[in-house]
């Protein structure tokens, strides 16, 4: 056990939840959150939604507001784990109780893994309240509308451009240079604009040597997702999540830790089930794109050239609007568009050829499944890398190998003609588990 993560708990035995205030303005809904962690640890962060030129539905927001505040507390409360969390926000029932303790548990299953946690649901934390306010549940009037989540990736290209005959409209949380262009490329007009400020002593903590790592952030953006569907009148949130995101790291402690974990088919189900009972009966939460996968869904991507110079996938760059080139999700990338997109165009969008770098084996080994982890990133499976890499290995010829690729070679020579059948099987797969109505389902299956 991380004798850390005892020490913190013994000294910080609760952690508060303790109320989220609104201000209204013209065109905008600023809403601040306050945490407790002791007399001395006070978080208070905000969220503020730009509101687009529509009509506002702002009728029962209290609910979702207070929900944001359910999985907002994460990113505060893992910096000591108190075993006591104590909402005074609102009132939670025992099943919403247990929504949250299966949400946290596995949304922080990497956060667990990197800091060497051993611990179950239960022993992680218990969830009182001390509220007897229950926020109604919504009932605004919604459209057949959608909203889009754009982060700026090949994923969220192709659901916007493949549904934009539909009365949708994109939705960036904390803008970047390349999450605009994404939306502008498609030829959407406008969007949906929330910002979303972290309480600065969040970070004092962690270079404090408080605990840290990776949270459930896009259930995060599922909740600000809703509030804005109430918002806008509109009741179908629309994400780009692919089924490959449903498969998991690494094993621990006898349990599947997923990076993608809030991303997942499961947490996908559980947070519609959740959002339909709480917030609002009609908000449809649901992937497009999760009966594909990584592989079929660069293919979509490679037939929208506009967006090539545009998009970005990688988060330690995207500050810079970059493609860092270093990490595994720049060579994810770059591997699983190969097929699909023509040598020189790859090094003019990631300018270089990562095939050829040395320094990324390691991550190599981990994409292709030889190191027994899956990076955690947003990556796919092996299946799908070693199917594309073998799928561009035949495009060489009799071409010189770059140098991973002449690795895959040496490795794989027997196994080639296996992969090219592998990479026709995923290419046409089409996952039944999924959340798409026959409209949705229609207008996807139309476009493959």
């Amino acid at each position: 056990m991380n004798e850390r993560f005892s020490e913190l708990r013994t000294k910080y035995p609760e952690f508060i939840y303790d109320s989220f205030s609104k201000e209204f303005s013209a065109d905008i809904i600023k809403v601040k959150y306050r945490f407790i962690q002791s007399e001395k640890i006070i978080f208070e962060p905000e969220l503020s939604f730009f509101l687009p030129r529509k009509k506002l539905s702002d009728k029962n927001l209290d609910t979702v507001f207070f929900n944001i505040g359910m999985i907002e507390l994460i990113s505060y409360y893992k910096a000591c784990c108190s075993p006591l969390m104590t909402v005074k926000a609102g009132y939670l029932n025992r099943e919403q109780k247990e929504f949250w303790k299966k949400l946290y548990f596995n949304g922080l299953g990497e956060f667990l893994y990197m800091n060497r946690i051993e611990t179950s649901s239960d022993e992680l934390c218990r969830i009182v309240c001390d509220s007897g306010k229950v926020h109604a549940k919504s009932d605004a009037n919604l459209t057949d509308g959608c909203l889009i989540p754009v982060g700026g990736g090949k994923d969220s290209v192709v659901t916007l451009e493949i549904l934009k005959e539909l009365d949708c409209l994109p939705l960036i949380l904390n803008p970047r240079e390349a999450s605009v262009q994404t939306v502008q490329n498609s030829g959407y007009r406008n969007f949906f604009k929330i910002e979303r400020k972290i309480d600065p002593k969040l970070l004092e903590l962690n270079k404090a040597g408080y605990l840290n790592g990776h949270t459930p952030f896009s259930a995060l953006l599922a909740f600000v997702s809703a509030t804005a569907g109430l918002m806008t009148g509109r009741k179908n949130i629309v994400l780009s999540n692919e089924n490959s995101a449903s498969i998991g790291n690494v094993m621990f402690s006898g349990i599947e830790i997923n990076h993608q974990y809030s991303k997942s088919f499961e947490a996908e189900k559980d947070l519609n089930d959740y959002i339909a009972e709480y917030i609002h009966s009609e908000i449809n939460y649901f992937s497009f794109l999760r009966p594909l996968n990584e592989l079929k869904i660069a293919e979509l991507f490679s037939r929208y050239d506009r967006h090539r110079s545009t998009f970005r996938s990688c988060n330690a760059g995207s500050k810079n609007n970059i493609w860092c080139g270093k990490c595994p999700k720049c060579l994810f990338t770059y591997i699983i568009l190969s097929p699909f997109i023509d040598r020189i165009d790859l090094v003019s969008i990631f300018g270089s050829d990562l095939l050829t770098d040395t320094a990324l084996e390691k991550t190599f080994d981990e994409l292709t499944g030889e190191a027994g982890i899956k990076p955690f990133e947003c990556v796919g499976t092996k299946e799908e890398v070693n199917a594309a890499l073998a799928f561009t290995l035949k495009k060489y010829g009799n071409e010189k190998l770059p140098y991973l690729l002449d690795i895959f070679y040496n490795r794989n020579s027997l196994n080639i003609n296996k992969f090219l059948k592998e990479f026709n099987a995923i290419l046409n797969e089409f996952n039944n588990m999924n959340l798409l109505d026959d409209h949705f389902k229609k207008i996807l299956t139309d476009n493959l």
